[in-house]
Formats: C-alpha cells, sequence, structure tokens
C-alpha cells in the first residue's frame, strides 16, 4: 500500500493570524482540498503544476477556502490546461464561481479543456480519478448553502478532512473513519459555535481516533500546539507530510 503524502499551501484561519497563508493542501500532488486565495503562489512556491490537478475539493464557501479558485481558472486557461478537472463543493459552487471568476476575469471559460462541476449534499459520494469521497454536513455558518467535512479513500488509504466546523457527529464519524485526520483547530481555547479549539474539542477528536490513526491540526493560529497529545501534527506552511 503506498505512501499518503499532504502538502500543506496553507495552515492559518481566515484572519491568517501571525502571517500563516490560509488553509488548504494537496493530496499526492493531483487533488487540491481548498482554493484559498494564496493557491496559486502557493502551487508555484512548492513546484506543484497547478495543470495537474485532477480534482478540487471545497468544503464550503467562505473566502479563505474559496477566492482562489478564479486564479487556478485563469492558470488553466492561459497555461495550457487540456486535461479534464473536477470540481467539488456544496450546492451552488458553479453559479458562486463562475460570477465571481467572469465579473474580475472575463473571458475565464472560453477553454480547451472540460470543468465537470460537482455539488455535493451530505451522504453524497464522488468519485474522480481514483478518489472516492463522501460528503458529511458539518456544524458551521448556516447562513451559508452548505459545509461540508470528507470521508475519503485513495489507493486503500482511507484519510478525511473535516473543513471548518464545530464537534459534531459528523466529526466523529470522520475521527472513526481515518488512518489519517486533517482537522481544523480555529483556536487554543475560543469557545464559538462554528469552531474546534484545542483545549475542548481535539482531545475529544484525538479519543475518537484508532490509536495508532495520524491526527493532522490545520486552519491554526500560532498558539496552537501538540500538547502532548499521540500521532499529532500541527501543520506547518508548504510543508510535506507522508504517512
Amino acid at each position: 500500500m503506498s505512501d499518503l503524502e499532504l502538502r500543506f499551501i496553507g495552515t492559518g484561519n481566515a484572519f491568517a493570524p501571525g502571517g500563516l497563508c490560509w488553509n488548504g493542501f494537496v493530496v499526492d500532488e493531483r487533488f487540491l482540498f481548498e482554493a484559498p486565495p494564496q493557491a496559486l503562489q502557493s502551487l508555484n512556491r512548492l513546484g506543484l503544476d497547478a495543470n495537474a490537478l485532477e480534482a478540487v475539493v471545497i468544503s464550503h464557501h467562505h473566502g479563505d477556502h474559496f477566492l482562489g479558485l478564479p486564479f487556478l481558472l485563469l492558470q488553466w486557461k492561459y497555461y495550457g490546461r487540456r486535461n479534464p478537472v473536477t470540481i467539488v463543493g456544496p450546492p451552488g459552487t458553479r453559479e458562486l464561481a463562475s460570477g465571481i471568476a467572469l465579473k474580475v476575469y472575463p473571458g475565464i471559460f472560453d477553454i480547451k479543456y472540460e470543468i465537470n462541476w460537482v455539488e455535493a449534499n451530505s451522504g453524497d459520494r464522488v468519485a474522480v480519478a481514483g478518489l472516492e469521497l463522501e460528503a458529511l454536513a458539518v456544524k458551521h455558518d448556516r447562513r451559508l448553502s452548505g459545509s461540508l467535512g470528507f470521508n475519503a479513500t485513495l489507493g486503500g488509504r482511507k484519510f478525511a478532512y473535516t473543513g471548518d466546523t464545530a464537534m459534531c457527529d459528523a466529526v466523529r464519524d470522520m475521527a472513526r473513519h481515518a488512518e489519517v485526520l486533517v482537522s481544523e483547530c480555529a483556536s487554543r481555547s475560543d469557545v464559538l459555535d462554528i469552531h474546534m479549539n484545542l483545549v475542548d474539542d481535539i482531545p475529544m477528536v484525538r479519543a475518537a481516533m484508532a490509536p495508532d490513526a495520524q491526527l493532522v491540526l490545520t486552519h491554526l493560529t500560532p498558539e496552537v500546539t501538540a500538547e502532548g497529545l499521540a500521532n499529532t501534527t500541527i501543520a506547518e506552511d508548504l510543508a510535506r507530510y507522508r504517512f
């Protein structure tokens, strides 16, 4: 069974605390989870070819997770993309992305490649280029069209990504599913009804996981540490992790 490689294009929350880039990561150089504003810049810094991405998976439509998509579309149009790409997100992803992209870059969809837009609801299963996803509704901003976490399988390896969420049953489901869980941890101890924190929530996440499963924390502030949690990594901007 092959290693699972994660490369983080950013690890910060919406406020980019301490200069952290906004959260997002690439799995095995082919699947981008989240499209933060600096996504293309970070891909370039990592030496990753944006045209090689086979899918972009977006958890919800807050700007720190979404507003890098027009720049990816711009790259794909003008730098020779020919292969299809799949963009997965909550309901309304295509309309929102198209509306923004066309306003800031007219003609951006005059293209020679195919975009497969997949708008997922909780419980939907999506397969793309060997990546299998199960969308799960999480507890975040109810004003949005949806907020999703994902159980995922790739090359026989099971991983999961919480997206932005407070502690909820879906997080526990992902924790039980995953060999590697990428979890938001938006602060050390702030109590919010839309996010998890290190002191109150992450120990419960860790306890729900198998003892040898790996927990990777992202969507951070610089004050977040591993705090003695077993098999737990604090993700760093532009870092590579193999599991």
